[in-house]
């Protein structure tokens, strides 16, 4: 998938670029860390084989993008953010810095990036 940061560095107009629809990816978790987990490089994602330990990993990205990520996995999916970056976790607050937040089974989270460090999560009911 392209993201926006790759169109603006093309030459493309920053809003122009914003608004191109993303892509679809189907991806199987995999790794147990921040650094080898599955790197999601689409911006709606269908994740399978999560077992509470294999994963994701946000990309690194422009402030405002969106990552949808639907776990069609038995159990929960470990998504780890960018390296130096944290997701907000309801409950607890803006989050740790390369924690990875646990993504339930069979639910959408949106994850949003707010600022070069921080990622919102909204997990779907």
């Amino acid at each position: 998938m392209t993201l926006a940061k790759e169109l603006i560095g093309l030459g493309m107009a920053p809003g122009l670029a914003s608004g191109i629809g993303g892509q679809y990816a189907a991806l199987t978790a995999a790794g147990s860390s921040q650094a080898t987990c599955t790197a999601i490089g689409a911006s709606m994602v269908v994740v399978a084989s999560a077992d509470g330990t294999k994963g994701l990993t946000l990309p690194s990205c422009e402030v405002g993008a969106e990552i949808w990520v639907f776990n069609n996995s038995g159990s929960t999916c470990p998504v780890y953010p960018d390296a130096s970056a944290a997701i907000a976790v309801a409950g607890t607050g803006l989050g740790t810095v390369n924690a990875a937040f646990s993504q339930l089974t069979y639910k959408t989270t949106i994850y949003k990036r707010v600022t070069s460090t921080q990622w919102l999560a909204n997990t779907s009911a």
